[in-house]
């Protein structure tokens, strides 16, 4: 009886993924929304800095928004390790006139989000802001209430201070059959109609990306599958023109070929192509991106087939035909096969933090990354992922992404150069790949 219920149950997950993922529930969709479009800064001059304060052992999976009088207010979850019950999302502000982050601080908990849905919440994950024309910001975050991030829901909360505190609005109702399994990472896309898409992926039965488009309230207008794979996940979406995407999505194979995978769509998210290889090596890591034209992409990424130990963003201006190394934030390549001990370690971190402005507590951070990066079996490696990335309205590009697991860094590159020493990392920048 009891193998009975489970394979009742296990029938029930796989039909409601099935019953969930036609294109049929998804009525066509309006136009996209183009994002304003402009060169690239034609200089290499990025600043460097932290954007966390080292306050917890682990922080993880940044994303950010640009407030409307320019500022940017970053989110990322952090605790004492990834799925602890301490597990909070912590934010802070950036100031570009001051060239400074405020202190973060935490800004949603697992108690709060418990309280406002009525249920148990075991631990929390990635979170991503939504920045509405009237002022309102909304914060999409994955919940778990039993299990591990296969049982993912994701929540909505609200807030009319910019992000500073935060209110439950409603669970995302996204499958039909215990709504699970939904988690999101990516930058969300805009519709003509007001409407938003924002990109998620499933990791139970089938790994596989998705578009959810939501009204102002956050219902569920319609959702779409990306490709038809089921070992892709956190899609990456470019808009390219009113009824045109490209999805870049991080391969989940096993054994992994070191690609990742893409697929395209025509039709305003309706309708994607079969996933197929794309030209940009990654090993399995995810991604971040943006639109400068059509057909000139900027894509944030580890940029080899091995190791999450280097991160570059390269650029294509024929839709992905052919790519460029454009910047190189990180490049650990000549230390991949070395065992490094804690003192050499230590030694190639300090020239990090010492390469743009300097941490708020240097010493506690290499304490971090040295608990975090080192072990007596393999020696310490270098880490560097998770990017995001967007462009503000004066132009200027901004990448946070999560370093060696234990800051949020942050990379900035003013639309016009300015005369700070320029930064560019240990790897250099501007190299052909």
């Amino acid at each position: 009886m009891k193998r009975f219920f489970h394979l009742l149950v296990g029938a029930g997950l796989v039909a409601g993924y099935f019953a969930a993922s036609p294109a049929h529930i998804w009525e066509p969709a309006p136009d996209f929304a183009v994002p304003d479009t402009r060169p690239a800064p034609a200089h290499d001059g990025w600043q460097l800095r932290f954007a966390s304060d080292a306050d917890t052992p682990l922080v993880h999976a940044p994303a950010m928004v640009e407030l409307p009088d320019g500022r940017l207010r970053a989110f990322w979850f952090a605790g004492s390790r990834e799925g602890a019950p301490d597990v909070n999302i912590h934010s802070a502000v950036f100031d570009p006139a001051q060239a400074a982050w405020s202190d973060e601080a935490v800004v949603v908990t697992r108690e709060q989000i418990s309280q406002g849905w009525g249920r148990h919440v075991r631990k929390l994950g990635n979170a991503v802001p939504v920045l509405d024309d009237d002022g309102r910001m909304r914060l999409i975050v994955v919940a778990v209430s039993f299990g591990g991030w296969a049982a993912s829901r994701l929540v909505v909360l609200e807030s009319f201070d910019q992000g500073a505190s935060w209110t439950f609005d409603k669970p995302l109702v996204t499958t039909p059959f215990l709504n699970v399994s939904t988690l999101v990472k990516t930058p969300p896309i805009r519709y003509s109609d007001g409407s938003i898409g924002l990109p998620v992926y499933h990791e139970m039965i089938g790994k596989f990306g998705e578009i959810l488009r939501l009204d102002e309230d956050s219902h569920v207008l319609g959702k779409s599958r990306i490709g038809h794979g089921r070992k892709a996940i956190q899609p990456l979406v470019l808009v390219d023109s009113p009824r045109q995407a490209v999805a870049f999505l991080r391969n989940e194979n096993e054994p992994n070929n070191g690609y990742l995978y893409q697929s395209a769509s025509r039709d305003g998210g309706w309708q994607w192509d079969a996933l197929s290889y794309s030209g940009l090596e990654n090993p399995s890591a995810a991604l971040g991106g943006l639109v400068l034209g059509q057909g000139h992409w900027l894509v944030v990424a580890n940029c080899n087939r091995e190791e999450r130990d280097d991160l570059c963003v390269r650029e294509t201006r024929d839709a992905g035909e052919s790519w460029q190394r454009r910047w190189v934030l990180h490049d650990r390549e000549p230390w991949r096969d070395v065992r490094l001990d804690e003192e050499d370690f230590a030694s190639l971190i300090q020239q990090e933090m010492a390469d743009g402005k300097l941490p708020e507590n240097p010493d506690k951070l290499l304490a971090r990354v040295q608990g975090n990066k080192c072990d007596q079996r393999h020696g310490c490696r270098f880490q560097y992922d998770y990017p995001y990335m967007i462009r503000t309205a004066n132009g200027d590009l901004h990448i946070l992404y999560t370093w060696n697991k234990s800051a949020i860094r942050h990379a900035w590159l003013k639309a016009e150069p300015v005369s700070l020493p320029q930064t560019s990392a240990e790897g250099g920048a501007g190299h052909d790949l």
